[in-house]
């Protein structure tokens, strides 16, 4: 949030860019929350010894197989919308999106298929929820 205000201090921005900058660092962190409760609900469950080799389908893991991956993405597309006033010209927002979206789909493509393949390698099962 620092960026920002130092930014909208250091130069004369209209109203309306304040209000996109504060929306995508909401957006920031609601993401950054959502990750840190997913991942602290997989680490309270994983210290249980009855749940060795289980997979956790309570809380925010009952919505998603991969909800900290999901916190990860609305925390990084909320990052780009609270810079979007800073952006110098209509192009650097497109390469910038193009970016976060390469990154996310790459994330979501790569990312949880490997982690469902060590899922089913380590129990023999696959989940069924998404």
């Amino acid at each position: 949030m620092l960026p920002s205000v130092y930014a909208f201090a250091a130069q004369k921005v209209k109203p309306e860019f304040i209000l996109i900058s504060v929306a995508g660092w909401s957006i920031f962190l609601f993401g950054l929350i959502f990750e840190t409760v997913a991942d602290y609900q997989k680490t309270k469950f994983r210290q249980n010894p009855e749940n060795k080799d289980k997979f956790i389908t309570t809380g925010l893991w009952s919505l998603s197989q991969h909800p900290n991956y999901f916190g990860e993405i609305v925390l990084w597309y909320g990052l780009l919308i609270a810079v979007i006033p800073y952006f110098q010209s209509i192009t650097n927002v497109l390469f910038a999106l193009l970016s976060y979206t390469y990154s996310s789909t790459d994330n979501i493509f790569v990312g949880c298929s490997n982690v469902k393949k060590r899922q089913v390698l380590k129990s023999g099962e696959i989940m069924q929820n998404t």
